[in-house]
């Protein structure tokens, strides 16, 4: 029930479980911009993940993974709660999603964090739905690969259009967005967590949210996120540290 009331949600930065990944964010942070510093639900259900399945072998240096090669890089079942078997639970985005955003003029930081969540401007990306039900376990994960270059400009671009959106009220429903670095054990240096807490007015329902951990591993993004109705706990980080394990050592990182 939950899962569909998000899809139908996010018209503005679709979010849906079939891949668009995007959706609004709230995480509070350090370096939160609206002065809220609150990455709501502190507490958070450490879903330690239990591999049983061996890491990926190296791949050819300065290879960009395609879009078969990011589905083998993506959490297999037995690594992870809630892992779905590849052949139903992944999708791959079509080339059409994944266009880049205009730089000339540039979007507003609002519809610029939408769009790179939604992994615009990436080569190849897939998206992986978790049929894990357990508060703070994953839903959904989108991996996306970049060229060489591109994953930082996109991971920097996407961290300044968080910061600068603390709010987005241009659909049926308001976002308020709240992000903080993660600079915990495991997580690579370019690594963010973003907090978005959707209210609708006047309809007495408890808020909807999405608590979501994005990292750039060498060429590729990971956004993994949980969602479900207020109160929520922070997304677990065992299973995106896993995540990042498997794109290291495909990229001898």
């Amino acid at each position: 029930m939950f899962k569909h009331r998000i899809s139908v949600l996010v018209a503005v930065g679709c979010l849906t479980l079939a891949g668009c990944s995007g959706g609004q964010s709230s995480v509070a942070g350090v370096q939160e911009p609206a002065g809220e510093q609150d990455v709501s639900s502190r507490q958070q259900t450490d879903l330690a993940p239990s591999p049983s399945v061996a890491l990926p072998t190296r791949g050819a240096v300065g290879e960009i993974p395609n879009t078969q090669q990011l589905r083998e890089l993506l959490l297999q079942p037995g690594e992870a709660a809630g892992v779905p078997d590849p052949q139903y639970g992944v999708r791959d985005m079509h080339r059409s999603e994944l266009r880049p955003l205009p730089t000339k003029p540039s979007p507003a930081p609002c519809p610029t964090m939408w769009g790179l969540l939604n992994q615009k401007g990436a080569k190849a990306a897939v998206s992986q739905t978790f049929e894990a039900v357990e508060p703070g376990s994953p839903s959904i994960t989108f991996l996306a690969s970049h060229s060489a270059t591109g994953a930082a400009a996109t991971f920097a671009r996407l961290r300044t259009a968080v910061a600068a959106c603390p709010m987005d009220d241009s659909a049926d429903r308001k976002a308020t967005v709240r992000y903080e670095d993660l600079d915990a054990k495991g997580f690579p240096k370019d690594t963010i967590r973003i907090r978005m807490t959707f209210t609708e007015e006047g309809s007495g329902k408890p808020a909807d949210v999405i608590d979501r951990i994005v990292s750039r591993v060498g060429v590729c993004i990971v956004s993994m996120l949980g969602m479900g109705p207020e109160p929520y706990p922070r997304l677990s980080e065992g299973s995106v540290l896993r995540q990042i394990e498997r794109l290291q050592a495909a990229q001898g990182l």
